[in-house]
């Protein structure tokens, strides 16, 4: 524990500026790009599971398939030559069938004894349907965890963490589209756990800065919460980096088919640490301000 207490406050309006500017960057971008990146989940396609013979490797399945724009990604033992091949089809299902027919018919005309394992055709309206139900899970996840934290601590913390999540996962969204980052369900996966991840350490300093005030009853509130993050900041900093050096090893040796989601979960990681210092704190320190007054 650090004996003198660092003032993390005082930068709190740069921390601020600079989550404006990250998100207008990112919003221009996306833009830019023509929108967020929808996966096939999101918007219908085909999904087929091939068995190839040895020697064949994604970049040669890449190259044949390359009108189609495929995602490709191995499974299984590196001698099994098995590949999950995804590519995005904009059409009713009934054509999507047919566009997988063309894509196996191409495949077995380049590759020799390929057997097609399995073919999954997801249609717009599935696509759809998958989209909002992901929306109605954030928004539930939301406010049960707001309720939460109102019943567990007080409602000033809940609003507290409940503004820095909100930062955390539109910035984690924006941040796919600033990138080119295929929406999947996936990366769904990855915003749920920076959800939680975010969420468990903003806890921990609220609950520090709880006990502080009950022991120095006359402490100024802002002196208190750089005090209570002080105090947090080397089992912040030991939490962030263990899981960082982890997901660090997924980006790297994960393959394509997990790098997008190692991507958005290194980032989440990132500004959800930083979220809870200057973030979560300053609106906990906004709040007892009016209140005060």
């Amino acid at each position: 524990m650090l004996k003198s207490t660092i003032d993390f406050l005082k930068y709190r309006w740069i921390a601020i500026g600079f989550s404006l500017t990250l998100f207008i960057v990112f919003m221009t971008m996306t833009v830019y790009r023509g929108g967020i990146n929808m996966g096939v989940d999101f918007v219908g396609g085909v999904k087929i599971i091939g068995k190839f013979s040895k020697g064949i490797d994604e970049g040669k399945i890449r190259e044949v398939l390359k009108d189609y724009n495929p995602m490709i990604q191995q499974i299984g033992a590196d001698d099994k030559y098995e590949y999950i091949i995804s590519t995005k089809l904009k059409t009713d299902k009934e054509t999507s069938e047919i566009e997988s027919e063309k894509i196996k018919r191409t495949l077995a005309e380049k590759f020799q004894n390929v057997e097609f394992l399995s073919v999954e055709n997801v249609g717009p309206a599935i696509g759809d349907f998958l989209k909002k139900s992901a929306l109605k899970l954030f928004f539930v996840a939301i406010i049960l965890m707001a309720v939460y934290l109102a019943f567990r601590f007080e409602f000033k913390y809940s609003i507290a963490a409940m503004a820095a999540i909100v930062h955390d996962i539109t910035l984690c969204f924006m941040f796919c589209g600033f990138t080119g980052i295929e929406f999947s369900v996936p990366i769904v996966a990855a915003l749920l756990t920076i959800f939680g991840y975010s969420m468990n350490d903003t806890i921990v300093i609220f609950d520090r800065i709880r006990e502080n005030i009950q022991l120095q009853t006359k402490t100024n509130y802002l002196d208190l919460v750089n005090k209570s993050i002080t105090q947090s900041l080397s089992r912040t900093l030991l939490t962030s980096l263990t899981t960082l050096f982890a997901v660090l090893a997924l980006y790297l040796i994960g393959g394509e088919g997990i790098n997008d989601f190692a991507q958005v979960l290194l980032f989440g990681i990132v500004i959800g640490t930083y979220s809870t210092v200057y973030l979560a704190s300053p609106v906990l320190v906004a709040w007892e301000r009016i209140r005060a007054r």
